[in-house]
């Protein structure tokens, strides 16, 4: 059961002390998860030695003034707060994270000053005011910086308000980091690939370590390929979509990613009857019509307009790009719909 369908159970529970000790009992209980890897933190040494100083690319180190200098004294904390030591300063939330002598002075507090940041940011996010959101997981990547799920959600975080390339950063460094998930590595490719330039070498041989990493995973091969997939449309590489899409084929042959994908990789190599018909099977499979009506547009055949491949590769994986956008979107949203189903 997930966390909000727990607190929602607690919620419907009919007798109103036991709701108000199970809630109680909930949040103590996250709060000790968070404190755990706030102790493993700060027994752990630093993963590549001794911190290195923020530069102007450190994900912590944008769009906000710096701090005054000098010691500050501890605020108090807010109302609300499970922390009853460590208060949060709503305006600079990283300003008012605890010291290392703090934090190890008072563990538990500290557990409980973490699940503070998180019940704010979750709020901030709830009234979206996603400016707010980043502020508050600056403050947990800072509380538990040797963590990855921080700086995952901070990621999440600066890809909602557009600031793409400090996505990146926090991306990069969850994924460098203890508690890493595969969704931090498609976050973190898709980031990289958006970009409307092309792909520097350095930029493609992150890709690759991430790709290596994935295909040694159990039961990341699908993903993998997905997004081995995606990158062959970013660089227009027919030799790595040859690869990719042979796999998915074995693996979900009627998946729509696998339809659009193939479909592509005929439109690369020119195979004209190849691309029609599998413009046929995508109509027949759940592709979204948006995607449909995109690949459509450029099929020789396909149409009454009769078009050639005159536009060219780059027009081809243009609309493939835009056609697995889509189909994304699309999937997100049956998966949230299918959420709210099951929880009413």
């Amino acid at each position: 059961m997930s966390e909000s369908d727990s607190m929602k159970a607690i919620s419907r529970h009919p007798n109103p002390e036991c709701r108000a000790n199970r809630a109680r009992a909930h949040l103590v209980a996250r709060a000790c998860a968070v404190l755990m890897v706030g102790l493993a933190v700060a027994n752990a040494a630093p993963a590549h030695g001794a911190a290195p100083e923020p530069s102007a690319a450190d994900p912590l180190m944008s769009g906000v003034p710096a701090a005054p200098s000098g010691p500050t004294a501890p605020r108090p904390p807010l109302p609300g707060q499970i922390s009853s030591r460590f208060g949060i300063d709503e305006a600079r939330p990283e300003d008012s994270v605890p010291s290392a002598k703090e934090r190890d002075r008072n563990p538990l507090e500290y557990g409980y000053y973490i699940q503070d940041l998180l019940e704010r940011a979750e709020g901030a996010q709830k009234n979206k005011d996603f400016n707010a959101v980043v502020l508050y997981y600056r403050a947990v990547a800072k509380a538990v910086p040797e963590s990855a799920k921080g700086w995952s959600k901070l990621c999440e975080a600066y890809e909602r308000v557009r600031d793409r390339e400090r996505a990146i950063g926090a991306c990069r460094y969850a994924i460098d980091r203890p508690g890493v998930e595969v969704h931090d590595y498609v976050r973190y490719v898709r980031l990289i690939i958006a970009q409307t330039e092309p792909l520097t070498s350095k930029e493609r041989q992150e890709i690759g370590a991430v790709l290596e990493h994935l295909d040694k995973q159990d039961g990341a091969e699908l993903i993998a390929n997905h997004l081995r997939c995606e990158v062959a449309v970013k660089v227009q590489e027919v030799g790595i979509m040859e690869a990719c899409t042979k796999v998915l084929v074995s693996k979900a042959p009627d998946d729509p990613k696998t339809i659009v994908f193939r479909w592509t990789l005929a439109m690369m190599k020119g195979q004209t009857a190849e691309a029609s018909r599998l413009l046929t099977y995508a109509r027949a499979t759940g592709v979204p019509t948006e995607s449909v009506e995109r690949m459509q547009a450029i099929t020789p055949g396909s149409s009454g307009r009769s078009r050639t491949l005159a536009l060219g590769i780059g027009a081809a994986v243009a609309i493939a790009a835009g056609a697995i956008a889509v189909l994304a979107l699309s999937m997100r949203r049956r998966r949230a719909l299918a959420t709210s189903r099951a929880a009413t």
